[in-house]
C-alpha cells in the first residue's frame, strides 16, 4: 500500500514493519496526519510540532518525541459532523468519568487510546504529552511542553510573553498558561477535571 492511500482507519492493514516506518518517521507521518485532519488544523500541527522540538532542544527533552507528539495532538478534531459521537464512544469505553466535563478536551483524552487502536502506538510519553494537552495535569516536561506550544504557537497571534517565557523558564511560562486556561473553562461554565491515567 503506498502512503497515499494509508489513513487512521486502514493503518492496521499494513505489515508491522510498514506501520514501524511510517511511526517512526516524521515526514510519513505528517502525510499520515495530513489525511485525518482539516487544513488548518494540520498547519497548526506542524506549527505546535515545530515549537515543541525547540522547546524541547533548550530543556533536554527529546526533540524527536516532542515533535511527534506535537505533529499528533489533534489527530481526533474529527470532522464536525460525527465528531461529537467518535469522541463520545471512545469516552464511554475508556474514560467515562470525563463525560460531561470540559468538552473542548475530549479530543486530547480519546487520542490516547485512539492513536492505540488504530497505529499500535504505544509511546507512553508521547501519548501521556498528547492526553494532558489541553488541562495539564502531568508534570513531566513533555506534557508541559506540548501543552504550552499548542497554546502559543505563532498561528494563534498571541499576544503575550509567555512562550517568549518558556524558553528559559518552561515552569513559570507553564503557571502563568494553567491560571489562563482554567479562567477561560471556568468563564464557559465547565467543569474544570484532573487527567488520571
Amino acid at each position: 500500500m503506498k502512503i497515499e492511500e494509508v489513513t487512521f482507519d486502514n493503518f492496521m492493514d499494513l505489515d508491522s514493519k510498514e506501520r514501524k516506518k511510517i511511526l517512526n518517521d516524521p515526514e510519513l507521518l505528517k502525510e499520515l496526519v495530513k489525511k485525518n485532519v482539516k487544513p488548518h488544523r494540520y498547519e497548526h500541527s506542524l506549527s505546535v510540532a515545530d515549537v515543541c522540538k525547540k522547546l524541547a532542544e533548550k530543556h533536554n527533552v527529546d526533540p524527536k518525541k516532542a515533535y511527534m507528539a506535537g505533529l499528533l495532538h489533534d489527530v481526533c478534531k474529527f470532522p464536525e459532523g460525527d465528531r461529537s459521537e467518535r469522541l463520545l464512544e471512545y469516552l464511554k469505553y475508556y474514560d467515562p468519568d470525563k463525560i460531561g466535563t470540559v468538552e473542548g478536551a475530549y479530543h486530547a483524552w480519546v487520542a490516547k487510546y485512539y492513536l492505540r487502536e488504530k497505529c499500535n502506538y504505544h509511546d507512553s510519553d508521547i501519548l501521556n504529552a498528547i492526553y494532558n494537552h489541553t488541562i495539564c495535569n502531568s508534570r513531566d516536561k513533555l506534557s508541559i511542553i506540548l501543552y504550552i506550544a499548542d497554546k502559543r504557537e505563532p498561528l494563534r497571534k498571541i499576544d503575550d510573553d509567555i512562550l517568549e517565557i518558556a524558553y528559559s523558564d518552561l515552569h513559570k511560562a507553564f503557571s502563568m498558561l494553567e491560571r489562563d486556561v482554567k479562567k477561560y473553562i471556568e468563564g464557559k461554565n465547565e467543569k474544570f477535571v484532573g487527567n488520571s491515567l
